[in-house]
């Protein structure tokens, strides 16, 4: 994985698996434990609240 990610989309556009990190943050290819690259905990705005997201990609992202 680089040391720089892209950034990555807005919740809002994001499937459910998406932000779940059942599959790729970018592409939508649905991961599993072996194919899944994690991509730390994120903060992001909903509303008026702040939540956690644990967003995953594939190996050909980042």
């Amino acid at each position: 994985m680089s040391s720089t990610l892209p950034a990555l989309p807005p919740v809002g556009t994001l499937t459910e698996d998406q932000v779940r990190g059942a599959a790729c943050v970018w592409c939508g290819i649905v991961l599993d434990n072996g194919t899944a690259v994690d991509l730390g905990e994120q903060l992001a705005r909903i509303a008026d609240h702040v939540v956690r997201w644990f967003p995953r990609a594939c190996r050909q992202h980042p």
